[in-house]
């Protein structure tokens, strides 16, 4: 087995002489009619993707209507969230990071030109590959309506949007703030917020209060010391409470790209 989540496992599988990853739902579980259709709904929207930076989709298989199963392109260097668990900020440098951070933004920029909010964006749904790069997964959430409205109990709470969490109307630039929180998971190699203590217990703060300051927008994710301060900056915007005054994910990728550029310049000119 690959991963496990909340409503399904992902497997290792072969089709055609290849490897691929195998998506299919817990089966402990008893499913509804409406909870089927959304996995269908996931293998649909995955239908419409032809991007380099979004999980290929390579088919769907069943032999009754709870045995759905959805074939993806398998990513040989698993997900993100691991990959910041197993490696040290020395062994993981911005100088790589950035390469990473662009393709992660090129994604949002494909899926937002769809009016899709991918609604999950966190490390664990982004996946590595030795050759094929970094690429978004995970759209079982997603939504092809850039008006969409969500309850508070899909995704993560710790990577939400201010509106998100209000249950409110929201658009596109949630996803924007959830990239924000990516940032602080590329810097620390922590979730976001896992620092943080209750000042009179000691004990890590609850996820209810943590809910409650980003919706006051009294709470900001940790930053180290020695994250490269233009990081310190785009994050800051990208986690505005205003969702208005969020850059738009091709906004993020042109400042990405730019920067990679500035430092390979400087490398030339040594």
């Amino acid at each position: 087995m690959i991963g496990t989540g909340a409503f399904a496992n992902v497997f290792h599988g072969s089709f055609q002489g290849r490897a691929v990853a195998v998506k299919m739902l817990l089966k402990r579980r008893t499913w509804t009619v409406s909870q089927i259709q959304s996995f269908v709904h996931e293998i649909q929207l995955m239908s419409q993707f032809d991007s380099p930076y979004i999980v290929k989709l390579v088919g769907a298989a069943w032999t009754r209507v709870d045995d759905l199963k959805c074939v993806m392109e398998f990513m040989d260097g698993g997900d993100l969230k691991e990959y910041l668990d197993t490696h040290s900020s020395q062994e993981f440098a911005w100088a790589d990071k950035y390469v990473h951070l662009l393709s992660i933004a090129d994604g949002l920029c494909y899926l937002h030109s769809m009016n899709v909010i991918h609604r999950d964006v966190k490390s664990r749904n982004v996946l590595l590959d030795s050759s094929k790069g970094t690429k978004l997964t995970d759209f079982g959430i997603s939504k092809e309506d850039i008006q969409a409205t969500m309850t508070v109990g899909v995704g993560t709470f710790r990577w939400m949007a201010p509106e998100v969490l209000q249950d409110q109307g929201y658009t596109i630039s949630a996803d924007i703030y959830s990239f924000g929180m990516l940032l602080s998971e590329f810097d620390t190699h922590r979730v976001p917020y896992e620092d943080m203590k209750n000042p009179i217990t000691r004990q890590p703060i609850a996820d209810s209060a943590i809910v409650l300051k980003v919706v006051s927008g009294s709470i900001r994710p940790t930053f180290t010391s020695e994250c490269p301060p233009w990081i310190l900056e785009l994050a800051a915007q990208c986690l505005a409470w205003d969702p208005t005054d969020r850059p738009t994910a091709m906004q993020l990728s042109y400042m990405i790209r730019s920067k990679l550029k500035e430092m390979s310049s400087r490398l030339f000119s040594i």
